[in-house]
């Protein structure tokens, strides 16, 4: 009889920073507990702000010192912390990157390919107004081309059909190192900083990640959902992700405040989510073998 085959593990994100807009910041000692308690309750990867207030240089030295004091505790996580502030995306944005490689602590790197509009609704409920964020397609091929030389994994955020088009063009050349991961955002009904939206991409429907996969066919990177604005754990994406074979991105910072569970409770809740489903979690060694296509049981 040939032997019955496990499920494939799941690897949970934990976006543990909350909102924007200088707001509500946590310190280097919040970030780095709050980093290690969800990496306790079963995350792989954790995703983490800094104090957007400081001049570079500092920002730059927080960042190091959170990542150091995580890896000493779990040195197989994944990390990555938001961008810098600034405009060119690898000279200011991503200034932080090259000290992380330089002292032997930069494990994954967030790449946003291509410029998204987020509607802003003016005081008719109209959306005029916007934000915009993201990286140009030779700004982040620059991302890429330093990936690669460093092998850091990259979380490649996808937040309308035209992202997933560049970047499956780039996979489909072998171009992204080990353990990289398809992120794909779906847009809620808020911003994460709380105010509402008409929002962007795609809705958070079993429809629209049908639709994501049927233009990832063939294609090998793991792959992440998320509601930007909306609580996953809430909606019927978080189970049908699962069923389909992909992973979790939870925390506090995409919910905008919708729900009042921490961190760690979101970790637990997308745990207990996957047991019921049928997939164990991979922590630690295993989340990072998963990530790089290994085989690997789970922690």
């Amino acid at each position: 009889m040939s032997p019955v085959p496990r499920p494939d593990p799941v690897v949970i994100e934990a976006a543990i920073s909350p909102l924007r807009d200088g707001r509500q910041l946590q310190t280097t000692e919040e970030l780095i507990a709050q980093a290690r308690e969800s990496l306790a309750a079963g995350a792989g990867i954790i995703h983490h702000h800094h104090n957007f207030r400081l001049a570079r240089d500092e920002a730059v030295a927080q960042v190091l010192r959170i990542q150091r004091e995580v890896l000493d505790t779990y040195p197989d996580a994944f990390l990555y912390n938001d961008y810098l502030r600034g405009e060119k995306v690898m000279a200011e944005k991503n200034a932080h990157l090259q000290p992380l490689a330089d002292a032997g602590l930069l494990t994954m790197a967030a790449l946003d390919p291509g410029l998204t509009q987020f509607a802003v609704l003016d005081d008719d409920g109209l959306p005029s107004r916007h934000r915009q964020a993201g990286a140009d397609y030779a700004s982040a091929h620059e991302v890429v081309a330093f990936a690669r030389r460093t092998g850091a994994a990259l979380s490649i955020g996808i937040y309308d059909p035209s992202n997933l088009r560049w970047t499956l063009a780039y996979a489909a050349r072998g171009m992204f190192p080990a353990g990289s991961v398809i992120k794909l955002y779906f847009g809620g009904r808020y911003l994460i900083n709380g105010a509402p939206t008409a929002g962007f991409g795609l809705p958070p429907t079993r429809q629209s990640l049908d639709m994501y996969l049927s233009m990832m066919d063939g294609c090998a990177l793991p792959w992440v959902v998320s509601i930007q604005g909306g609580v996953l754990l809430d909606s019927e994406l978080a189970r049908y992700a699962l069923e389909r074979g992909g992973h979790l991105r939870v925390g506090i910072e995409d919910m905008a405040a919708l729900n009042a569970m921490t961190n760690r409770e979101t970790v637990e809740a997308a745990t207990a989510l996957a047991a019921d489903v049928g997939r164990p979690v991979a922590t630690g060694a295993a989340a990072k073998a998963v990530l790089r296509g290994e085989r690997a049981v789970a922690a």
